[in-house]
C-alpha cells in the first residue's frame, strides 16, 4: 500500500494535525488555560485576546465535527482561559485586549474583539457546549456603548473600534465596518432589531462601495470624515452573515437575497483569498458555510464551497511556504503572504486555520449552526 502524503490528508486531519501543533508549541502548560502569542516565542508571557479567540473557534471547530464530541473539554477549558481577560471592573464588564491582573496589565477593551466572542458564545449556545446566552447579552451591552452618539460628526454613527476616553481610545476615534456590522448580526441574533437596523443601516451609508448594499465595504471611517478604502475579506464576511441574521430574525426574503450578492461580490473581488490573512479568511469563509446551508443557488453554494477549499489547499501545500511540514506550525504576514522562516509562527493565524480545516470537515447539515 502506498502511503498517503501530506496533500492527500481529509480535511478533519489537517484539523487535528494543526489542532496538535497548536497545543504543542503555542499552549502554555502552566495551569492557566492561555497560549503564546507566537512559536518561537518572545515578548509577553501570553497571547492577546483577537489570537486567543481564534484558537477558541479553532477549538469549536473541532468539537462540531463528527465524532468531535471528546473536545467540549478542550472548549471548556479555552473558556477558562478567556475568563483571565474579564475585565468586571468597568462600568459595563467586557473583555480586555490582556489579561487581567495578577497574569497580566489587562488592556484596552476593543468593541470587535469582543462581538467577535460574543458570536462565538452564540455558536457554542446552538452547538450545545454553553447552556445560555447570557455572556452574548452582556456583550451587546458593552457594544452598544461604542455607538458614536456626537451628531456634529461626520458620519455620525458606528460602533467606534475601541472604547473611548481611555488608553488608545484617548487617540483613535475610528467606526469600523466590522465592529458595527458585528454588533447589528449580534442583536438580530438576540432580537434586538430597532438598535441593529440603525447600526446595519450606517455602514450601508457610509463605507458601501456599491452603495446598494452589496459592498465590497470598506474598512473604517476616520473622526476627520476620511474613509480606510481598505477592504478586507472579514468585513464581508460578517456583512453577509449580518443579513443572514437579519432574515433568520424577520424572514424577509430580501436580506436572502442580498447575502447571496454579498457573497457573489466577494467571490469576485477576493478571488483565491491568497492576500489576506488567514484569520481574516476564516471568518468570511465561515459566513460562506452558512449561507450554504440556506441559499438555493447551488451554483453559489458550489462556489462558496470551492473558494473556501481552494484556499485551503494551497495553505496546507508545503510548496507555498506557509506551513512547516516538520511541524504544521503555518508562518504568515500581516498581508496574508506565506513567511516560512522569516518570522514566527502565529496564533492567530494557527488557529484560523485549525478552525477552517474543522469547519470544511463538518456535516452540511450543521452550518446552520454558525449563526
Amino acid at each position: 500500500m502506498v502511503a498517503r502524503t501530506a496533500v492527500q490528508l481529509s480535511n478533519a486531519e489537517r484539523a487535528l494535525a494543526a489542532y496538535e501543533a497548536m497545543q504543542r508549541w503555542l499552549y502554555v502548560a502552566d495551569g492557566r488555560s492561555l497560549y503564546r502569542e507566537s512559536h518561537p516565542w518572545s515578548g509577553n508571557p501570553y497571547a492577546y485576546v483577537w489570537p486567543f479567540s481564534r484558537a477558541l473557534l479553532g477549538t469549536s471547530g473541532l468539537a462540531g465535527m463528527p465524532g468531535g464530541a471528546a473536545y467540549a473539554h478542550d472548549v471548556a477549558d479555552r473558556l477558562a482561559g478567556l475568563e483571565r481577560y474579564w475585565n468586571d471592573r468597568a462600568r459595563v464588564p467586557a473583555y480586555a485586549s490582556y489579561p487581567m491582573p495578577p497574569l497580566g496589565q489587562g488592556g484596552d477593551r476593543y468593541y470587535d474583539d469582543n462581538v467577535w466572542l460574543a458570536l462565538t458564545f452564540v455558536q457554542l449556545q446552538r452547538m450545545g457546549l454553553v447552556s445560555s446566552l447570557q455572556a452574548a447579552t452582556q456583550l451587546l451591552r458593552f457594544g452598544l456603548t461604542g455607538w458614536d452618539r456626537e451628531p456634529r460628526h461626520p458620519q455620525p454613527g458606528g460602533v467606534f473600534w475601541v472604547e473611548q476616553g481611555v488608553g488608545y481610545g484617548r487617540d483613535n476615534h475610528d467606526r469600523g465596518t466590522g465592529a458595527t456590522a458585528g454588533n447589528a448580526e449580534l442583536g438580530y441574533l438576540l432580537g434586538t432589531r430597532e438598535a441593529s437596523d440603525e447600526m446595519l443601516g450606517w455602514v450601508q451609508r457610509s463605507v458601501d462601495a456599491s452603495g446598494v448594499g452589496s459592498g465590497p465595504f470598506f474598512n473604517v471611517v476616520r473622526l476627520d470624515g476620511t474613509v480606510d478604502t481598505n477592504v478586507w475579506s472579514y468585513n464581508q464576511g460578517v456583512m453577509l452573515g449580518t443579513h443572514l441574521a437579519r432574515y433568520r430574525l424577520t424572514s424577509e426574503a430580501a436580506d436572502l437575497r442580498l447575502a447571496e450578492e454579498i457573497a457573489r461580490q466577494t467571490l469576485r473581488t477576493f478571488g483565491d483569498f491568497r492576500q489576506h490573512p488567514p484569520s481574516f479568511n476564516a471568518m468570511c469563509f465561515q459566513s460562506f458555510l452558512h449561507l450554504s446551508s440556506i441559499t438555493s443557488d447551488d451554483g453559489l453554494r458550489a462556489a462558496m464551497r470551492g473558494a473556501a477549499d481552494r484556499f485551503a489547499d494551497w495553505a496546507w501545500a508545503t510548496e507555498t511556504g506557509a506551513r512547516d511540514p516538520q511541524t504544521n506550525l503555518f508562518f504568515f504576514d500581516d498581508a496574508g503572504r506565506p513567511a516560512l522562516g522569516k518570522q514566527a509562527a502565529r496564533l492567530q493565524d494557527q488557529g484560523a486555520l485549525v478552525q477552517l480545516y474543522a469547519l470544511l470537515a463538518w456535516d452540511p447539515d450543521d452550518y446552520v449552526k454558525l449563526g
